[in-house]
């Protein structure tokens, strides 16, 4: 994606969590599921340290009920009570759109 994309947009459970510029978010990943699914990139360097990954836990919400607020909330290792409340709504944020009310 990194080489073919000038514009990125990341997804989870149908909703936009992040879209900017392409190597921006490459880069510097803001919402914590762009930050996981980037983590989980192969590198190229078999000798290269794998401490970078990060690996998601809690319950896997279902497509078709969505938890209330947030839909990453029940996975995402930065989630707070008031996650659950609303919707993140996309805001722009140091170049990009995130919706995420903790970034």
């Amino acid at each position: 994606m990194r080489h073919i994309s000038k514009r990125i947009a990341v997804m989870y459970l149908g909703n936009i969590v992040e879209i900017g510029p392409g190597e921006t978010i490459y880069k510097t990943p803001l919402h914590p599921y762009s930050r996981a699914l980037l983590s989980a990139v192969p590198r190229p360097d078999p000798d290269a340290p794998h401490d970078r990954r990060i690996h998601l836990t809690g319950d896997i919400p279902n497509p078709i009920h969505k938890p209330s607020g947030c839909a990453f909330r029940t996975r995402c290792p930065i989630a707070k009570p008031e996650c659950a409340e609303q919707v993140p709504p996309l805001e722009f944020k140091e170049g990009r759109w995130v919706a995420c009310i903790r970034v």
